[in-house]
């Protein structure tokens, strides 16, 4: 007894020993497992919003450039409300050069007229020679002619020549066939030899031989000329057809012709129009320097004389103050149309693919809030450049705008968390885990699912399933401790 109850006590103690390795090892093996935090594929609303900032600009802008070289002595302040009557800047410039320049633009003056006259000389000669090719009959080729009457008239002699032999041959056969039935007649009564029959039956033999012949040699003749005839008809249809299409033709070059002047004469007038803008640019460049050489080479520039409505100094171009030296049509200042309308120039990652044009957008600068519209959208670089339009009476331009673009409020069946959403070679996809019974509980393994993502905010993402997929009712992964794929174990802890 004592023995077996040792013997017992040592089985007892071994298999309690077992089992503690057995536990031991799995701790010890899930230590090295990914701990990954677990959620729910569900159903709800995804907001966008777009964050952004930019710098206000006035919408409708001119640049001011120098009509002659010089140092600027006097220039109006940015915020300055400027009209037609306003001085924009003054240029003092070297008599030498104003004299110099205005000797310059005297000449470039004669060049322009010189291309003016040239020019209207060519517009004359060219609606002359339209006028000839309108007024000048078109040139066409000799129309074919069919002529059958030969074919019809040979024909007929034909028919009538054969009618003819016909007849002949007919009227001796009759006469050989009365001669030999009186040779048979003769012969029966022993008067006349064997050798006259026989000679009788060879003529009627001869005569209806050429009389096969007559009719053989007539018909092949007629078909014959049948089909010359009907070769010199399939002649004229073809004839007829490249006639048709040459006078096609000659129409088609005439009036090519004639469009070819027409355009000619478009381009002259053009070019004889922006000649004559080139010339009074000129003029009005001479009249303005003969002005500042009168005045003791000092120039003022005022807005251009088109300009309609009042006018804000905007800014300078860079390197322009008092002092500064310019060239002849360099850019000086730019100026903004006092109405109100200002822009703004933005940029957001193109994945927020939700802001498009002539969308609402607000604007809040300082304590500020407007209301502002999309109007244009450039991808460029993975971002779109955007351009928002905003209308208000407090703006002057260069202040600084954050700018929010909201997506709208949306319901989805299936959202996800952003970090559940994940990206490789060939799309996105999300991992769950799945639980793999075990005799000591369940393992769980990392599974794999593609899928489409739609709209999205900065904290969860539309999802739906590619095509034949069914989106899981597992929990997804949305974090780990370490790197997880398909098919590894892991712990879950959350």
């Amino acid at each position: 007894m004592g023995y077996k109850k040792i013997l017992m006590r040592i089985t007892i103690i071994f298999a309690c020993v077992i089992l503690f390795l057995t536990f031991f090892s799995r701790t010890l093996g899930d230590l090295y497992v990914p701990r990954v935090t677990l959620d729910f594929v569900r159903q709800g609303n995804i907001n966008p919003e777009a964050r952004s900032s930019g710098t206000v600009r006035a919408a409708d802008t001119e640049q001011i450039f120098a009509p002659v070289s010089g140092r600027i002595t006097q220039i109006a302040e940015p915020g300055e409300t400027v009209n037609a009557q306003t001085v924009l800047f003054t240029i003092t410039s070297d008599m030498r050069t104003l004299t110099e320049t205005l000797d310059r633009a005297e000449h470039e003056r004669r060049v322009v007229s010189l291309s003016i006259e040239r020019t209207q000389s060519e517009i004359t000669s060219e609606q002359q020679q339209l006028m000839q090719a309108l007024a000048a009959p078109v040139t066409l080729p000799t129309a074919p002619e069919l002529n059958l009457l030969d074919f019809d008239l040979q024909l007929e002699n034909n028919e009538r020549t054969l009618n003819l032999q016909l007849d002949n041959n007919t009227s001796e056969t009759e006469r050989a066939r009365e001669e030999h039935e009186i040779l048979v007649i003769l012969y029966e009564q022993g008067v006349v030899p064997r050798q006259n029959l026989t000679e009788s039956e060879n003529e009627l033999a001869r005569l209806i031989q050429a009389r096969e012949q007559i009719i053989s040699q007539g018909n092949h003749a007629s078909e014959d000329l049948v089909l010359r005839r009907q070769q010199a008809i399939q002649n004229y249809e073809s004839a007829a057809s490249a006639y048709d299409e040459a006078v096609e033709a000659a129409y088609r070059n005439n009036q090519q012709q004639i469009e070819s002047r027409r355009s000619r004469i478009s381009q002259l007038e053009f070019t004889l129009t922006a000649h004559n803008f080139e010339l009074e640019r000129v003029e009005t460049q001479i009249s303005d320097l003969a002005q500042q050489i009168a005045d003791g080479g000092i120039m003022e520039v005022h807005l251009p004389p088109n300009t309609h409505g009042g006018r804000t100094i905007s800014e300078y171009m860079p390197g322009i103050s008092v002092g500064s030296n310019v060239s002849e049509g360099a850019a000086v200042m730019l100026t903004a149309l006092n109405n109100n309308r200002f822009h703004i120039e933005t940029s957001f990652p193109q994945v927020q693919d939700f802001i498009d044009t002539d969308q609402s957008v607000d604007i809040i600068i300082g304590s500020e809030r407007l209301t502002g519209r999309t109007i244009r959208i450039i991808p460029q670089g993975g971002r779109n450049n955007v351009t928002i339009e905003v209308q208000s009476g407090s703006l002057r331009g260069g202040e600084l705008a954050s700018v929010i673009v909201s997506g709208g409020n949306t319901n989805h069946a299936n959202i996800v968390p952003l970090s559940a959403l994940r990206e490789d070679q060939n799309g996105f996809y999300i991992l769950y885990v799945e639980a793999v019974p075990r005799r000591f509980g369940n393992s769980y393994y990392v599974r794999a699912i593609r899928v489409e993502p739609g709209r999205r905010d900065t904290n969860n993402a539309s999802i739906s399933p590619s095509w034949g997929v069914d989106i899981p009712e597992e929990p997804i992964i949305i974090n780990s401790d370490m790197p997880v794929q398909p098919n590894d174990r892991v712990r879950i802890v959350g």
